[in-house]
């Protein structure tokens, strides 16, 4: 018996141009997957795609891979934002080849490389020195995050919402959630230190443990970069971003295997893996605990 396929309902008089592409995947199971995060991130590019697809408002069947080439020159010199708009504009243009509008995605035609970004990884000593900077100014709430993913390493997106009672017990020291990535429950205990920073700026009012101090209200992650920056000395190469794969390779470092190190972190066995293939220094500390395994020492 064959099995009936459900066919994408578009309506017949939808215009076929780049902007109906971004109304038809914004109304898609596609879209709602995302978090909120990423939909306000892909709502930053599709902006700059339809403005750009203004000015000539070609049908989608007009728009060849000289196009696409032509309009991802203009970032040339942004490359990170090359490679978003670049990524943006075949999903927009993706969903013109499921309403059969095109049959072939001129955006997968053409090269998009991402990236090459180097990452200053932190020390525990750069984690004391920016944590010490961020109470100086009155920002507990900073320190407290900075200290926390020096620990547990989870994306900041998640961290921010972190809740006393829910994903924090602090009767036990331990947080308690479900890691967006891989969907497994885990309960990973911390230092006294941290429970001690994060029991110094908890507040009466709110459920959160983050805050910030200037609006008393949660962080969200733009506003973390923001408060950050103003902390972080001048030159200073250290970002917020970079201190979940310090934890990764710290936690190597200390002689974890990688489902240990994922097990607290989140990540993918194939990120973590490519994070310490990266970034984990060949040094006496890793030698050391190769050699202790061995029972060599």
């Amino acid at each position: 018996m064959l099995e009936c396929r459900k066919v994408r309902s578009v309506p017949p008089d939808l215009p076929h141009n780049l902007r109906s592409c971004v109304r038809l995947w914004q109304t898609s199971q596609q879209w709602k997957a995302n978090r909120p995060r990423t939909q306000k991130g892909y709502q930053y590019g599709a902006a700059i795609i339809l403005k750009w697809a203004a000015k000539n408002n070609a049908p989608v069947e007009a728009l060849r891979p000289s196009d696409v080439e032509a309009f991802l020159a203009k970032y040339d010199d942004r490359p990170t934002q090359r490679y978003a708009l670049g990524k943006t504009l075949r999903i927009i243009l993706g969903q013109a080849v499921k309403a059969g509008w095109i049959a072939v995605n001129p955006a997968k035609q053409v090269l998009i490389r991402k990236p090459r970004t180097s990452v200053r990884l932190w020390s525990s000593l750069d984690v004391a020195r920016l944590a010490a900077a961020a109470r100086s100014v009155g920002q507990p709430g900073l320190a407290a995050i900075i200290h926390t993913q020096w620990e547990i390493g989870q994306r900041l997106t998640d961290v921010v919402q972190f809740r006393h009672g829910v994903e924090y017990e602090a009767s036990q020291g331990e947080f308690r959630f479900m890691q967006s990535k891989t969907g497994t429950h885990v309960a990973i205990p911390v230092s006294r230190a941290l429970r001690k920073t994060i029991a110094a700026c908890r507040r009466a009012d709110s459920p959160y443990l983050y805050h910030d101090a200037k609006t008393a209200r949660p962080f969200d992650v733009s506003r973390l970069w923001h408060v950050f920056a103003r902390v972080r000395p001048k030159g200073e190469k250290l970002v917020l971003r970079a201190l979940r794969h310090s934890c990764v390779v710290e936690l190597a470092r200390a002689g974890c295997a990688i489902p240990e190190i994922v097990s607290i972190s989140g990540h993918t066995l194939t990120s973590a893996h490519a994070i310490l293939q990266t970034y984990l220094p060949r040094d006496s500390t890793v030698a050391r605990n190769a050699q202790r395994k061995r029972g060599l020492i």
